[in-house]
């Protein structure tokens, strides 16, 4: 027990500081997307996910499930025996080449194909060969980060996130305002974005292979390994291989949606210019902020994922129960606080990250699911970690399947409402099918009261508060309105949450003396 509770600490330590790293990141992309839209537009925006959707679905061929299963293998191995874990990251690195470079290959020589017949715009094809480049550097930085975060040492993994994201505005920066400062060509533009995005996948890449190459003194272990190489291949490919797969499929299912949507905007509107700008709208600015608070629950997702599997190894369910409830209820609390923020202020928050280009209707719908959306999330890698992904991955195609379907039946005929009536619909859907199998897996079920009627409550006081302070104040500026709105919402819902507190410590002192 005792142990337990030190690697509790170990593990708030480590999420405090990926937070901090996390956050800095994040914070840093919003003002990078800020930079684009207003240097590229909405439309361009739109060009820049049409790219950015082909080189994900293309990453994710190259890098797999080899994160997670990484990091879940070699946290268990390590217990047994530190060089069975040094070999399995050995195959790991070996069958991530193999696979990254054949998806490289693929999307070299794909490009012109994949740009003027799937994409639909031929300016996509030099962008795509760019971006190729980079998926080595993608799939051996994801061994790595599962390597840090099974060995605890998470710090090297979020600093690496925060030095990637560095590169990456430092180049796009000078190519788009000093070596093409005098284009507007938004092809033109969205490859020196694409640059900055390889290159600095490349620089994260060699910044976590040399922490890896010169480990700590502790980690340095002179036996050799007690099991053979293809044994433990064999348990990497039987981890990895379920992970990949569902990652894959759901990643060619996303990206069947992604193109899709421009073309059925296209159809309902009749402009591929106006198609591009409501499609970079939601996808490349509403969505981005509404995940922008997610950074603090990503940390803490990231490190309790190895810790979890350890646990799952105990006959004893009690601490891994304790330690799932305790997460859930966390991220129910906090996932809710966020959506009514967004709920409340989605003029306010959506003028002050991109003025006047119409964002908070979308805010404000997606902002009902937003709970759900960060909830389905966390319980997609809680399964993951105690062996769940077969599960995850048939509630994964469904929801894919049924997003392209209501694609063609719904959006084709709403047009952006159709969009925003589908984002809703499945993450709904998704948040539903994981929570349950969390609780028949686990029997861990989620507090109504505690984890989801107080804490709305909280967020209808707190954003009826933000409300009446900023008519009150009556702001021209959307920064100093979207601050004032967003400390009175916090301030009130950390008050509301302290006198929760402070009522059930109340009640368990007169329980405890009764």
């Amino acid at each position: 027990m005792l142990e337990i509770k030190n690697n509790a600490g170990i593990l708030i330590k480590g999420a405090a500081a990926m937070t901090v790293f996390s956050l800095i990141a994040k914070l840093l992309g919003v003002f990078m997307r800020l930079f684009l839209s207003a240097r590229i537009g909405s439309e361009g925006m739109g060009l820049y996910q049409l790219i950015m959707s082909v080189y994900v679905m293309f990453s994710t061929f190259a890098t797999g499930g080899f994160t997670l299963s990484v990091s879940r293998l070699v946290a268990e191995k390590d217990q047994r025996s530190a060089p069975d874990a040094r070999l399995l990251m050995k195959n790991s690195l070996l069958a991530s080449t193999v696979i990254s470079v054949l998806a490289t290959a693929l999307m070299i020589f794909g490009a012109d194909f994949i740009a003027s017949a799937l994409l639909g715009d031929p300016r996509c094809a030099s962008p795509l060969r760019i971006l190729a480049l980079s998926m080595p550097f993608m799939a051996f930085s994801g061994c790595f980060k599962g390597w840090f975060i099974a060995k605890r040492r998470v710090g090297i993994r979020s600093s690496s996130t925060l030095f990637e994201q560095v590169i990456k505005i430092a180049v796009i920066a000078l190519f788009l305002n000093v070596f093409m400062a005098g284009t507007r060509d938004i092809g033109d533009l969205c490859r020196g974005i694409v640059i900055g995005v390889t290159l600095s996948e490349i620089a994260s890449c060699l910044y976590l292979l040399l922490f890896y190459l010169f480990p700590r003194r502790k980690e340095y272990s002179p036996s050799l390994p007690t099991e053979s190489a293809r044994d433990s291949m064999r348990s990497l490919m039987s981890v990895t291989v379920p992970i990949s797969l569902s990652v894959y499929l759901t990643s060619i299912l996303h990206t069947a949606e992604t193109l899709l949507i421009p073309y059925v905007f296209e159809s309902y509107s009749g402009d591929r210019a106006q198609a591009l700008s409501q499609f970079g709208m939601i996808r490349g600015m509403v969505i981005p902020i509404l995940f922008f608070p997610f950074a603090f629950l990503s940390s803490l997702v990231a490190v309790f994922t190895p810790e979890i599997s350890r646990l799952n190894m105990l006959s004893d369910r009690r601490p891994i129960n304790a330690r799932i409830s305790s997460l859930t209820s966390f991220v129910s609390i906090f996932s809710v606080a966020v959506g009514g923020l967004f709920f409340f202020l989605p003029y306010e928050l959506g003028e002050a990250f991109y003025p006047n280009e119409n964002t908070a209707n979308a805010i404000r719908v997606l902002s009902v699911v937003t709970p759900f959306m960060y909830v389905e999330t966390v319980c997609d890698g809680l399964l993951k970690a105690i062996g769940e992904q077969v599960q995850t991955l048939k509630y994964q195609l469904l929801n894919s399947a049924l997003r392209v379907i209501l694609i063609l039946l719904i959006v084709s005929r709403m047009g952006e409402r159709g969009y925003l009536l589908l984002l809703v619909a499945s993450n709904t859907l998704a948040y539903f099918l994981c929570r349950r199998r969390l609780y028949k897996a686990t029997g861990v079920a989620p507090r109504i009261i505690s984890d989801v009627l107080f804490p709305l409550i909280s967020a209808v006081a707190s954003g009826a508060a933000a409300r009446i302070v900023l008519n009150a104040l009556s702001l021209e500026s959307k920064t100093a309105a979207a601050s004032a709105g967003c400390s009175v919402y916090i301030g009130t819902f950390a008050l509301c949450l302290m006198l929760f507190a402070f009522e059930r410590l109340k009640s368990t002192y007169h329980r405890l003396r009764g």
